[in-house]
């Protein structure tokens, strides 16, 4: 059984299609804050308050493994206090709740430059998130770092499309941690790496996400 939290965003949307049609999970349940209108015969959707997500453990029971994708932006959240919120705290409980629900693993989408030292707002945060769960001592903690992702997003996010922009012109000459990744490659290699199973803490980059990607097209 696989619980993903965050459903209706780039990457949570395509993590969404390729588990409802995965036929190694049986059920597939989601948390989300809004109804994301997607139905599926072995999916049930709850529409949660994250600021008691404890409440939903009794809602789906056991689960093997939990995807994270949940994140925003300091724009869209409207400030950092409010980015927090949803990059920190939430993602915290989701691996509090993964440890109720006898989760054997989490996997959460992350960030290139990950650092809870790191100078700019964003990264620290993201590093202070991926250290909080490793504190939570997991059975299993995969952390997939991708630089700037490409999909067809419902927002727009201008930073984002001109980092794509420009990674794309040169491409040639980036080294391949920090070259863009594609929704599918991301959501295909998490998939991947949770059929394998994780013990521990492990990450994940750009260049080890497209190459679990493309080994998943080859086999």
């Amino acid at each position: 059984m696989a619980l993903l939290v965050g459903a209706t965003g780039l990457i949570g949307r395509r993590l969404l299609t390729l588990l409802a049609a995965d036929d190694a999970y049986t059920n597939l349940h989601t948390l989300v804050r809004r109804a994301g209108g997607l139905s599926a015969p072995k999916l049930t959707e709850h529409v949660v308050d994250f600021e008691q997500l404890d409440a939903a453990a009794t809602e789906i029971g056991r689960v093997d493994d939990v995807f994270c994708t949940l994140g925003t932006t300091i724009s869209k959240a409207g400030s950092q206090e409010a980015f927090w919120r949803v990059d920190y705290d939430y993602i915290v409980a989701s691996g509090r709740l993964a440890i109720r629900l006898g989760a054997r693993q989490f996997l959460l989408v992350s960030s290139l430059g990950a650092d809870p030292e790191a100078r700019g707002f964003y990264l620290r945060v993201k590093g202070q998130t991926e250290a909080a769960l490793r504190s939570l001592e997991l059975p299993g903690l995969a952390l997939f770092r991708p630089s700037l992702l490409k999909g067809s997003r419902d927002e727009f996010r201008l930073g984002e499309q001109l980092g794509n922009l420009t990674m794309g012109l040169l491409r040639p000459v980036l080294p391949q941690r920090i070259r863009p990744v594609t929704d599918v490659e991301l959501a295909t290699a998490m998939i991947r790496v949770a059929r394998d199973g994780v013990t521990g803490v492990r990450l994940f980059e750009s260049e080890s996400i497209r190459e679990i990607a493309s080994a998943g097209r080859d086999s």
